[in-house]
């Protein structure tokens, strides 16, 4: 095998790690790590506590340690004129390409819960039980979050080309064409749901609009990313590291030089740093109003109806009688 590709390849998203990535990668790393702090101070506080609701977004920051810590390793010990290590290069571009994607799989299990509890008798707030209403919803959020499928599937298949693109052209056209896909998908499903959301917002009676308004902004700021990539994913270069010269000479269309990776770390990398620090601070049981596992129930026939929480914790007062509780 050679060192170089001898035709053109899809350009790594955010360039050749070189020695310029070093700061950033570190930066990166521990921010990603310290984001863990609030979601753990939550999880010890019962009436804030989480297991599986959002459990992606906790997944996807671990994850972001070990990438941009590879990142950094790589950065840090690159020479001019090395070519870099193609694994550590493709698993970097597998969870660039595929990480932000998880945000929308949270969002369907957050708006899940706000619409299931549009559905529940309280009392207090004069709703009446409406079980019809609710299964719906329950079907709606299953479909929603088996759509996502749409953007990683081209994503992850187009991406299991990319060890062989080095040797293959036509490997190499196929990674081409579908993380175009993954991407455009991606972008097409963050803006649909965003209108969804938008046109439901006051037609649902007892919709929670601050909990639509929290998922639309993390939507918008996902759809950020998905954009951004769009914008570079039509770049090639026939080259995997950064010539020996004074000053470096970057192959072109490579996304190595100054501007190109200032861009990705402002319209990629931060959007995602933002997000999952937004999420993971959140009580998102009181904003919500749900339990730790969310609305995990795929109907009432064998657990029975839920009761409707008040800021996420269960209230005298609030929701259906306590011996109807199941």
């Amino acid at each position: 095998m050679s060192d170089q590709p001898q035709h053109s390849i899809p350009s790594l998203v955010g360039g050749f790690p070189t020695q310029a990535d070093f700061v950033p990668s570190i930066l990166f790393a521990v921010a990603y790590g310290l984001s863990i702090i609030p979601f753990i101070i939550r999880f010890m506080n019962p009436n804030s506590r989480t297991y599986t609701f959002a459990i992606g977004t906790l997944a996807y920051s671990v994850e972001r340690v070990v990438v941009w810590s590879i990142r950094a390793s790589q950065s840090h010990d690159h020479h001019l004129g090395e070519t870099l290590s193609k694994g550590r290069l493709v698993y970097q571009q597998v969870s660039f390409a595929l990480g932000f994607i998880g945000f929308g799989t949270d969002c369907v299990a957050f708006m899940r819960a706000a619409l299931v509890n549009t559905t529940l008798e309280d009392p207090k707030r004069g709703s009446v039980d409406k079980a019809r209403a609710r299964f719906w919803s329950r079907r709606a959020a299953d479909l929603a979050g088996l759509v996502w499928m749409i953007s990683s599937v081209p994503g992850g298949v187009g991406y299991s080309k990319m060890p062989r693109s080095f040797d293959h052209p036509e490997d190499a056209d196929k990674l081409f064409r579908l993380r175009y896909v993954s991407a455009s998908a991606a972008l097409f499903l963050f803006v649909f749901y965003i209108v969804v959301l938008r046109y439901i917002r006051n037609r649902i009676e007892w919709l929670d609009k601050r909990a639509v308004d929290c998922t639309c902004g993390i939507l918008s700021l996902a759809s950020v990313v998905a954009i951004y990539r769009l914008t570079v994913l039509h770049n090639r270069t026939s080259v995997l590291n950064v010539l020996p010269s004074t000053p470096p000479l970057y192959p072109p269309g490579s996304l190595t030089t100054t501007a190109s990776k200032a861009t990705f770390y402002i319209f990629h990398a931060l959007p995602e740093l933002i997000i999952a620090w937004f999420i993971l601070s959140l009580n998102l049981r009181a904003l919500f109003n749900t339990g730790p596992f969310g609305d995990w129930r795929g109907s009432d026939e064998r657990v029975g109806t839920v009761r409707l929480r008040e800021k996420g914790v269960y209230l005298d007062g609030v929701g259906v009688p306590k011996n109807q509780d199941n």
